[in-house]
């Protein structure tokens, strides 16, 4: 009996590198309403006085706007085209055939900082699949699929890399 990978045939797409993506210059307004929803009230992303005499030099978003700086790739759609969950892209999920066919939830993350993001930065995603696995137990088959994500700026400079494993499951009628 072939597994659902098999059935799926996903694992073709081990090691693939999706298309690089680049996000819109990054403004100061953009930072500062991002501080100011995730409540951290660090100077450092407010009073350019502050910055400026700060370990950066200038104003600096916080470690982890990295993702908004650039957005979803594909995510902005008309509702007209969103899944019945509302969505159309998902960091970690694979742009890969049959991909939505699956529910999916997130099974976990690393992070690695490198550089921080600042005001005019172009910052630019690429994600590569590195692993997928089948694993049957009690309650179905899940499949783990592990990307890895490499965000960089305008001058190529490291900013963040994000090691992100999704689960997959079928849908329950």
């Amino acid at each position: 009996m072939a597994s659902l990978l098999d059935e799926l045939g996903w694992r073709q797409y081990i090691g693939k590198e999706s298309e690089p993506h680049t996000g819109e210059p990054v403004t100061a307004r953009d930072i500062r309403r991002y501080a100011l929803a995730i409540d951290d009230d660090n100077p450092i992303f407010y009073d350019e006085a502050a910055a400026k005499a700060g370990k950066y030099g200038g104003l600096t978003a916080p470690l982890n706007y990295f993702s908004w700086s650039v957005g979803v790739p594909g995510a902005e759609k008309p509702v007209k085209d969103l899944g019945e969950d509302g969505l159309s892209s998902f960091v970690g999920v694979p742009d890969i055939p049959r991909a939505w066919d699956l529910g999916w939830v997130r099974g976990g993350e690393e992070l690695e900082f490198f550089r921080p993001v600042h005001v005019n930065d172009r910052v630019t995603v690429q994600g590569t699949l590195v692993d997928i696995k089948e694993k049957v137990g009690k309650s179905g088959t899940l499949i783990f699929v592990t990307s890895e994500f490499t965000y960089t700026n305008q001058d190529g400079e490291l900013l963040v890399k994000h090691l992100i494993t999704m689960i997959a499951t079928p849908r329950k009628d």
